[in-house]
């Protein structure tokens, strides 16, 4: 991996004075996404396994998975809103509420030791816990990259790392899959192994975060007050682009518990079918995050979210079609051709539309929004299942989804003209 870095590293031009050391920050923030993808990826993708085969968790609890940690992330996102802005500064902040996440595997491991018949509702309990310390540090990363990376080389840097973290992440995926098809699925104990592997893979993450170089802000932190958020949405570019990417986010996420349910209890999907759908996705991901990145510089980066989103709309739909796995490979493997966009392309989009001098409590504000978004979309995407169906629901967030692209498509201004239009009946 080295080697890799070093090539990537070697693109990055001339260090401007108010980016000081940024060579040696991409190198670290590289690895550090590398080892932090890797350890996420085992925990998020095979959670639900280990939940479904080992501990025999109802679909109710399955929809709690998702809908749990968002709550949780609601209330980091609370917290991180009041306790961010006024960082003076956030590597060390951000360093430490990701070790406090990541050590929280540990306890995903010791759940059945002592969980008895609630185990699967610890797992949820746990994952939810840690994911409060995941938000804080993930705000805090976030104000962290807009500090340290210059405007102009963010699609072209977000593009190349995302890519190669997510390589390292592909490799740590199948083989865990591997790993897992070695065992008994029903039984807790290679799952408790892995997440021991992931918290110490989390360590790793930590200790290149640390590495980061940072300097001071240069000017006092400024604490949040309620009056900043409501002059925040006064900011058109910003309310617009919370609003739109909260309402695919809603479209988006309330077949993310569908997908788990549909692969393990229909398909009949094990731990390494659920490895090789994440690498199908990974893969083209791998592949199309930089072609993503250039197509945002040319064209603009909504309008390119806008048709990476209209892929994205096709999943849910596609994947009702069949049970068969090789399919179902098939359909991830497209659908990592339209995420990489919206992956790359949502936080991004954040940075430019969030004001400058009020960036840490835009964020803090967007992912408040989306925590809320992130709350809601599982839980009612589990109750129109047992309303609707499996493929009915499938369909309306496939529906909604693309509802949603399409927006990120229409020109600014466009909608309230010819709202406009309308109530004066021209």
């Amino acid at each position: 991996m080295m080697r890799v870095v070093s090539k990537e590293v070697t693109s990055i031009p001339s260090t401007p004075e108010r980016f000081p050391g940024l060579r040696q920050n991409v190198r670290n923030s590289i690895y550090n996404g590398a080892f932090g993808t890797t350890a996420l990826g085992i925990v998020s993708t095979f959670v639900p396994l280990y939940m479904i085969d080992a501990l025999h968790a109802s679909n109710q609890l399955i929809g709690w998975l998702n809908a749990l940690p968002a709550l949780a992330g609601l209330i980091g996102s609370l917290i991180g809103a009041v306790l961010v802005p006024r960082l003076a500064r956030y590597r060390t902040f951000s360093a430490i509420s990701f070790l406090a996440a990541r050590l929280s595997y540990l306890l995903l491991a010791a759940v059945p030791l002592f969980g008895g018949t609630n185990a699967p509702a610890l797992v949820v309990a746990v994952n939810a816990a840690g994911n409060v310390p995941q938000t804080l540090g993930t705000l805090s990363w976030q104000a962290l990259m807009a500090k340290l990376v210059p405007s102009a080389l963010r699609e072209n840097f977000f593009g190349r790392r995302n890519a190669l973290i997510t390589i390292v992440g592909l490799g740590g995926t199948i083989l865990t899959g591997v790993v897992l098809q070695l065992f008994d699925p029903q039984r807790p104990g290679p799952y408790q192994l892995l997440f021991v592997v992931a918290s110490l893979l989390g360590s790793l993450e930590v200790l290149f975060l640390i590495r980061h170089r940072e300097p001071s802000r240069g000017e006092r932190p400024r604490p949040l007050r309620w009056s900043t958020w409501s002059d925040l949405l006064k900011v058109r570019r910003f309310r617009r682009y919370v609003i739109l990417a909260a309402f695919f986010n809603f479209g988006w996420q309330l077949s993310w518990p569908l997908f788990s349910i549909y692969q393990i209890r229909t398909a009949h999907a094990t731990g390494l079918w659920i490895g090789l759908f994440t690498m199908a996705a990974q893969a083209t991901e791998i592949v199309t995050f930089r072609w993503w990145g250039e197509l945002a510089r040319r064209r603009g980066g909504l309008a390119t979210m806008g048709w990476s989103g209209l892929g994205v709309g096709l999943v849910p739909l596609l994947t009702v079609l069949s049970p068969n796995l090789f399919y179902l490979t098939a359909v991830n493997l497209f659908s990592g051709l339209f995420l990489s966009g919206i992956t790359l392309l949502l936080f991004t989009e954040l940075l430019h539309a969030a004001p400058g001098h009020e960036r840490s409590g835009a964020i803090a504000l967007y992912n408040l929004v989306l925590g809320c978004v992130a709350f809601l979309a599982p839980e009612l995407g589990i109750y129109l299942l047992h309303i609707m169906g499996m493929a009915a629901t499938m369909v309306l967030s496939a529906v909604w989804r693309m509802a949603g692209a399409l927006l990120f498509l229409t020109p600014p201004g466009y909608l309230m003209t010819r709202f406009s239009m309308r109530a004066s009946g021209s």
